[in-house]
């Protein structure tokens, strides 16, 4: 078998060598194309199919029960996994057709590659959806399988109590995922060597897109293990060649930068230097991986797939190879650098504007002090937090209480549910020693309290907590508030959008946010005054946006002074951090800092300096 891997592996490489201009202009337009065109046509599509919806925009959990639960969500599901599927194969045939002209003779220029390309794209969109709708369907059991292991182990006690104690029971449920994980990994590759000649038959036998995968079944038959064997040998060798080039460009900054801190023309045009380079590279590897990975598919058609059933002559497709003019070549060099010069110019533009950040202390200053309990809120303010941030729930009684799971199993031990106890029950329940003993006084506050602690010294965020249970929680919330006289000093969020709503239809003067892990659609369609999103939402791009539509963002939860700097870089109003004095101590660390050293730290993270090195190379010294 390993003969038959390096003899295919030798004709593929033999393949690019001589056909590498062609492949890489190719690669190159057909990448142009995608990005300028195909992908924003795509995403408009599927946008456009959701328009008429109520669910233009879907968050967290919200997201899968769309996608599984509603007839609107599966077809667009289907169709925007298929259609960048199809994107995908289109690049590949396109350049599997100048493997397969080579193999006949003939040769093939890159807008003849195109052209091929473009006239079977309706067929690979077939098969494209036909492979992505067999594969959901052979995931649904699994899912099944481990939605019942979680119903089964893990639906006792809230969630976090799992994560954080991870108990036998999270163990075990954790093995049955694994089991299930690698049963349908198994899955995936014999499917992958079953249907890795679909593309082809489809492509030179004009096999109909339905019947393609039971076809290329039939081929592979036999050797299933040589296709696996020549994918996983591109696999290591592809993730090689990237891996390199993204330690070269990282190496190359984090050696040189530094040098440059106290020139900031010198350090711009290095930038400017890097990030050519970096293009330069990530592109070539892109290229020849795509180019190797068409190859060999094409290869392993000629080897095993019984080509005389082949009827599609690449004779039409023949042209004539043409080089770039110098001309050309100095055109792509000039956009090359204006890019570049405006990839420099952003980043200036960035850092070098200062958007005033607030410190928000993740359920007080929960890193030392045991989350939402009046020594954490306490300690927070002692450490110039600018917010504490807190969560309620109803009781049972009807009281308002600092609680954010939904027991007390892991800050207390107790099964209790919040809304199954009354305060008087719940607060006497110890939830300061997990943390530490000297925290053993710690009960569940009361907003009251909370407020009271607070009042003066930090402004509140107060998160809505819905699990279903709540009666009149925004209605109390706003009492206890006002009775507290904190109307100007606190502010309101939820993941639920109905409890967004309705406190804002309550007090349409308070401020209100929108608590998101992850989204899709446009966020600022909802109309919330702020957004608190998980740290990787908030891109440049996402703030951008928010901002133009009136809306401030924070981030959680960041307790990491490279993270905290990279926020600040983006322009982010609010950290959301368990340590709410390191939070203070960078920001004012950054505001010491001069233009070329803000530039610098985010360069560095940007090439992925974590804070050990920051703090090593004293980039982190004002």
């Amino acid at each position: 078998m390993w003969k038959t891997v390096c003899a295919v592996f030798r004709d593929a490489a033999c393949d690019l060598r001589r056909s590498w201009y062609s492949l890489a202009l190719a690669d190159i337009a057909y990448k142009v194309l995608a990005v300028a065109l195909l992908m924003p046509a795509t995403m408009w599509l599927l946008y456009a199919f959701r328009a008429g919806t109520t669910d233009r925009v879907v968050a967290d959990v919200d997201i899968a029960m769309f996608f599984l639960t509603t007839p609107i969500g599966i077809t667009t599901l289907v169709l925007g996994i298929s259609l960048i599927t199809a994107i995908t194969a289109i690049e590949a045939a396109c350049l599997s057709a100048i493997g397969f002209g080579a193999s006949q003779g003939v040769a093939l220029n890159a807008q003849s590659s195109l052209r091929f390309g473009a006239t079977r794209a309706f067929n690979i969109l077939r098969l494209a959806a036909n492979m992505v709708l067999r594969v959901i369907l052979g995931l649904l059991p699994f899912l099944a399988v481990a939605s019942l292991a979680y119903l089964l182990l893990l639906r006792d006690y809230d969630i976090n109590y799992y994560l954080s104690q991870r108990p036998s029971q999270f163990w075990i449920a954790v093995g049955i995922v694994a089991l299930i994980a690698f049963g349908f990994g198994l899955l995936l590759l014999r499917t992958i060597a079953r249907w890795a000649l679909a593309l082809p038959l489809v492509l030179y036998e004009n096999v109909h897109p339905r019947r393609a995968l039971g076809e290329s079944a039939k081929r592979a038959a036999g050797s299933n293990l040589l296709i696996l064997a020549t994918l996983a040998v591109w696999a290591i060798i592809a993730a090689t060649l990237l891996l390199t080039g993204t330690w070269l460009v990282q190496f190359f900054g984090r050696a040189i930068a530094p040098l440059l801190a106290n020139s900031l023309g010198f350090l711009m045009a290095f930038i400017a230097t890097l990030a050519i380079s970096g293009v330069v590279l990530s592109l070539l590897v892109s290229v020849v991986n795509a180019s190797m990975f068409s190859l060999l598919i094409t290869r392993l058609y000629l080897h095993i797939g019984k080509t005389e059933h082949a009827q599609t002559s690449m004779a039409p497709y023949a042209a004539t190879q043409r080089r770039l003019s110098p001309r050309a070549l100095a055109g792509v060099a000039a956009v090359a650098v204006l890019i570049a010069a405006g990839v420099v110019l952003f980043a200036f533009l960035a850092n070098s504007k200062q958007q005033p950040t607030v410190i928000i202390a993740h359920r007080g200053a929960s890193a030392v002090a045991p989350e939402n309990t009046l020594a954490a809120f306490n300690l927070a303010a002692e450490q110039r937090a600018d917010f504490v941030e807190l969560d309620v729930q109803e009781s049972a009684d009807g009281q308002i209480v600092v609680a954010h799971d939904s027991d007390l199993m892991k800050v207390g031990g107790n099964a209790i549910k919040i809304w199954d106890g009354d305060a008087a029950t719940l607060r006497a329940i110890d939830i300061g020693s997990f943390k530490d003993a000297r925290f053993s006084s710690e009960r569940v506050p009361t907003l009251a309290e909370a407020l009271a602690a607070c009042k003066g010294r930090c402004r509140v965020i107060v998160e809505l907590k819905s699990y279903g249970h709540n009666q009149q929680l925004v209605e109390r919330v706003a009492k206890i508030v006002e009775e507290a006289g904190m109307e100007n000093d606190c502010v309101y969020m939820s993941l639920d959008h109905e409890m967004v709503r309705r406190m804002k239809a309550l007090r349409p003067s308070w401020k209100v946010g929108l608590l998101v892990a992850k989204a899709m659609g446009d966020l600022t369609e909802l109309k919330a005054d702020f957004l608190a999103v998980e740290a990787r939402m908030a891109t440049r791009r996402f703030i951008r946006r928010a901002h133009n539509a009136g809306q401030d963002v924070y981030i959680w939860t960041v307790n990491d002074p490279a993270w905290m700097l990279v926020a600040l870089s983006r322009g982010v109003d609010g950290l959301i951090t368990d340590r709410p004095d390191l939070a203070r101590a960078v920001i004012e660390r950054r505001q010491q800092m001069s233009e070329p050293q803000r530039i610098l730290v985010a360069l560095l993270i940007r090439f992925g300096a974590n804070t050990d090195r920051l703090q090593a190379e004293n980039a982190l010294r004002p």
